[in-house]
């Protein structure tokens, strides 16, 4: 059993907007499980990392939307062979991006086509992997706990818990559905003491911080046929400049 990053997570804001990069992880175990799998603006990418380790969307077994948000799940059609797990009050009241909009039911309806499996807290996702319910991001949102032969835990917290931050502060950087129940799903994931959490829109991390950074690359079209590219990356400080 392993877990590989397919695609990070990031968090990008910009004074036009978000940039909805969520990560997508796969869990090699007992069958193949897919937890998240980003927006048509990743999909390339996506194709290009299958690609490079070897794996077809067809090798899938299981697709884990840990919410129905569009940066997560929008991919989903590039695996019309697998089940696709979803929480049940996220399929009764889940959005894309906001509530009572006409094509929040359009994609419930095309998913419910798609060999839908709707799951409580607890349920059983592959041998290794279980279903841990954390509402409050979204109406049923799930996160995906992986326990090791050893005892180690491995959290795939999506968005309850989108990144290290939200982690210190107990809170998430959003939360669209219920404030007291978000706060509450952080602490659920907590109370775990996970060894590793993969979150939904930063670099892993546990308890004592930051297991790995990723890099952060920004390309702006110029109109010469060139791009800018900008890379934004985490390294050690200088140390300090002692005169005397």
């Amino acid at each position: 059993m392993d877990v590989v990053r397919i695609m990070p997570g990031m968090g990008v804001r910009s004074n036009v907007g978000t940039m909805g990069a969520a990560g997508v992880t796969l869990i090699n175990d007992d069958v193949r499980v897919l937890v998240d799998t980003g927006h048509y603006g990743t999909r390339d990418w996506l194709k290009a990392e299958f690609a490079r380790r070897k794996v077809s969307p067809q090798d899938i077994d299981v697709v884990v939307l840990t919410h129905l948000h569009w940066d997560h799940c929008l991919n989903v059609e590039m695996f019309p062979g697998a089940k696709i797990v979803l929480g049940e009050d996220e399929l009764k009241e889940g959005f894309l991006a906001e509530p009572g909009r006409p094509q929040n039911e359009a994609f419930k309806d095309a998913l419910r086509k798609m060999k839908l499996e709707t799951v409580g807290d607890g349920a059983r996702i592959s041998k290794h992997a279980t279903a841990l319910l954390t509402p409050g991001h979204s109406p049923g949102h799930i996160s995906v706990v992986l326990k090791g032969d050893q005892g180690q835990l491995t959290v795939m917290s999506g968005d309850a818990v989108p990144n290290y931050r939200a982690y210190l502060r107990e809170f998430p950087d959003i939360s669209f559905y219920d404030k007291a129940k978000s706060a509450e799903s952080v602490k659920k994931v907590k109370r775990l003491h996970p060894d590793l959490v993969i979150p939904g829109h930063d670099s892993p991390f546990n308890g004592k911080g930051y297991v790995e950074r990723d890099d952060f690359t920004l390309i702006l079209r110029r109109e010469n046929e060139e791009n800018s590219t900008f890379t934004f990356r985490h390294t050690p400080a200088d140390k300090p400049v002692i005169h005397r």
